[in-house]
């Protein structure tokens, strides 16, 4: 199928809706359609690369730690890949671990019940959760291990497997892998969730840098951080299958994360310093503003969107910071800033938003 290019651009954003409320919007669930500020934001902090690394989520209101919990040493850095921390239903997979991967039961706001998955000895640098069980991403396979169990039941060689592996999403009996190299792999499940046969290119993807990818309505959304043609600049794919159905054209520089909820989906563009938002439906995009918000600091990274909430992972003053944001159906696509919070650690990978803890 033809892909279909659409540019929906807003040349008069910050005039429709200043960004300068970088002031405390409130800890309350505001009028306006705007969610409530309670809950937690997590990410996977550490020290250094190659050192320990523990999940630390604090209070959205307060930014108190509300849990930390120890993990094995992380293996990638900051900006590398995404989807460190993934969550279907009452499940949040941990990767960028050494050796294994991590799986937890959300109670009550709290992580339990943690199970080691077992990789074999290889690094986990992405993850997926299912209905039928979580898909984990090495630098040479991509794994699945069926709910309830700690071993891989299937695996399938990833197209490069050259280390550069950024992130596994879902969508419509698919699992789908971007690897930093230049590919948008596509591998077909089985009904009960295993992997049932080999990946193949996404055809019609523009050569490039792809990092984050995100799975919504059956589709696929895979931004080319950097076209190989002009490393300044992007595009937004959206995949059917094997299939580009979709291309959205952007101005921003380095769309490299993207994350969804409801028929919102979300990129952050640290080349711009900027978070593109576009409402979703069948077929793909039906807006797209570029520029939704515009975060300060020195670089955004991975992203994870909840009940009209915004996290996002990025470097503000030399150290890690989870950004909240909210968006609203009174404001389009827009974004409002809410409040910054740090890790409290050198290096952390990954944003999740979780029930506030009980």
């Amino acid at each position: 199928m033809k892909a279909t290019v659409i540019a929906a651009r807003l040349a008069t954003i910050v005039a429709a809706y200043p960004m300068a409320a970088h002031s405390a919007w409130a800890q309350s669930s505001a009028g306006a359609g705007y969610p409530s500020t309670v809950g937690q934001i997590c990410s996977l902090g550490t020290a250094a690369v190659g050192q320990a690394g523990s999940v630390i989520c604090r209070d959205i209101s307060t930014g108190a730690i509300t849990q930390s919990i120890a993990l094995g040493d992380t293996v990638q850095g900051q900006g590398v890949t995404g989807g460190t921390l993934s969550r279907n239903g009452d499940s949040v997979l941990v990767t960028n671990e050494a050796g294994a991967a991590y799986l937890f039961e959300v109670s009550g706001g709290a992580l339990t019940g943690l199970v080691t998955l077992e990789t074999d000895g290889a690094s986990s640098l992405s993850g997926a959760l299912g209905a039928r069980g979580a898909y984990v991403v090495t630098a040479k396979q991509l794994l699945f291990f069926p709910a309830g169990s700690a071993r891989a039941s299937s695996s399938q060689p990833l197209l490069k497997g050259d280390g550069s592996a950024a992130q596994v999403t879902l969508a419509d009996g698919n699992a789908y892998v971007s690897e930093k190299g230049g590919t948008l792999e596509v591998f077909p499940l089985a009904p009960d969730g295993n992997l049932k046969s080999g990946g193949s290119p996404v055809a019609g993807i523009p050569a490039g840098t792809i990092v984050g990818i995100t799975g919504i309505d059956g589709l696929v959304v895979a931004p080319v951080a950097h076209l190989a043609t002009n490393a300044n600049q992007s595009v937004i794919p959206v995949a059917s299958g094997a299939e580009t159905v979709q291309l959205v054209e952007t101005k921003e520089v380095a769309a490299c994360w993207t994350a969804n909820d409801d028929d919102e989906v979300c990129v952050t563009n640290p080349g711009s310093m900027t978070i593109s938002c576009g409402r979703f439906g069948p077929g793909g995009f039906r807006s797209y503003t570029s520029a939704a918000a515009n975060p300060v600091g020195e670089t955004i990274l991975d992203l994870d969107m909840k009940s009209n909430l915004v996290g996002v992972l990025g470097v503000h003053g030399g150290v890690p910071v989870l950004q909240l944001y909210a968006r609203s159906d009174d404001t389009g696509d827009f974004l409002s800033f809410i409040k910054e919070i740090p890790v409290g650690t050198a290096v952390a990978t990954g944003a999740l938003l979780l029930p506030r803890a009980r």
